[in-house]
């Protein structure tokens, strides 16, 4: 039982042993209303039964020299089909999209700054985003059956726009009201334009890659991103966006729920492969993959819900106060929810 009388919801692993990191951790996990058990190394947990623990939150950087799928690995060995969220900040760039080759990692979050290549090491240790990571971990615990949109990422009370989207046609002039809206706001162009990569990519994933046939086929997925595309009824696509002038916000839903978390993982994985061609917009045939993964370069959060053959929401949310620097270096957590 809290202090405040509240009764927790569950139990949370944090594998963490610097004192920053803890800090904020414990203040997110307080959010979601969840208690919680410290270890400072995976060979510290407790061997748990599926279900004990509602997750496990690990620190990356408590051995920055071993792969973070082996420290995942290890969690698993002890807390054995747990959902795992993983936080970093030396090199975390590399280390947190590494983490996503496990298949119990359903989030990636990186420390304040560790985008940042200036900062110091004891800055990149300093923890994440207090309230960010909570909102995440809420939404975990939850469980919504239904599509959030923007609003839990923004201050109460902020007005949202919304849109239907039938066609091709409907997402330019959708992105044309995102942007338009982005402008109200004064917003410099730096700004503006990872907006404008987020909102037409995860569109252009909803309207081209999601439709499938009555047997699970792709209808669109192969087609030139050029090419006019009309979406049945009942396959229209919701788009809605709102800013509350700190963070600018966009969440859209398809009707298909086609993807999952493995798919997830190996798109974002695609940043890891100094091979590949080098990612950028304008791309006829980039298809979800690489929508994806500007989307998720360009937000500092992306939150995917997934409920698989009803609906797939991706939520992008921006940081827009203050310098755009400042917001890039505060980096980009991904969350899977995939339920």
């Amino acid at each position: 039982m809290s202090s405040s009388g509240l009764r927790s919801v569950g139990r949370a692993a944090i594998v963490s042993r610097h004192p920053s990191t803890l800090k904020h951790v414990a203040q997110s996990v307080a959010v979601a209303n969840l208690s919680s058990r410290q270890a400072i190394g995976p060979s510290f947990l407790p061997r748990s039964a599926p279900g004990e623990f509602e997750l496990v939150l690990l620190d990356l950087d408590i051995d920055p020299q071993t792969a973070p799928p082996d420290l995942c690995v290890q969690v698993g060995a002890a807390c054995k089909d747990t959902p795992i969220v993983v936080l970093a900040g030396i090199n975390a760039r590399h280390r947190l999209v590494q983490a996503l080759a496990h298949p119990d990692v359903v989030g990636i979050v990186p420390k304040i700054g560790a985008w940042s290549e200036s900062a110091t090491v004891e800055a990149k240790l300093e923890g994440p985003d207090e309230q960010a990571l909570g909102l995440a971990l809420r939404r975990r615990i939850e469980r919504a059956v239904q599509p959030v949109g923007p609003a839990p990422y923004l201050l109460a009370g902020t007005q949202l726009e919304e849109r239907l989207i039938g066609s091709s046609a409907d997402k330019e002039e959708t992105l044309a009201a995102i942007l338009a809206d982005a402008a109200r706001f004064g917003l410099s162009d730096e700004k503006v334009r990872r907006i404008e990569t987020a909102a037409d990519e995860l569109m252009l994933n909803a309207v081209y890659d999601a439709p499938r046939d009555e047997r699970g086929n792709p209808l669109h997925a192969n087609a030139d991103r050029r090419t006019p595309v009309t979406l049945a009824a009942q396959a229209q696509v919701r788009a809605r966006w709102g800013c509350d002038g700190s963070t600018f916000v966009i969440s859209v839903a398809d009707r298909f729920g086609a993807l999952d978390r493995a798919t997830v993982s190996t798109h974002v994985q695609r940043l890891l492969d100094a091979r590949s061609p080098r990612l950028g917009r304008g791309t006829a045939t980039g298809g979800a993959g690489l929508g994806l993964v500007l989307t998720y370069s360009a937000a500092n959060q992306l939150s995917l819900q997934i409920a698989r053959g009803r609906f797939c929401e991706a939520t992008a949310a921006l940081h827009v106060a203050g310098s755009n620097r400042a917001a890039v270096a505060r980096g980009s957590a991904l969350h899977i929810f995939d339920y």
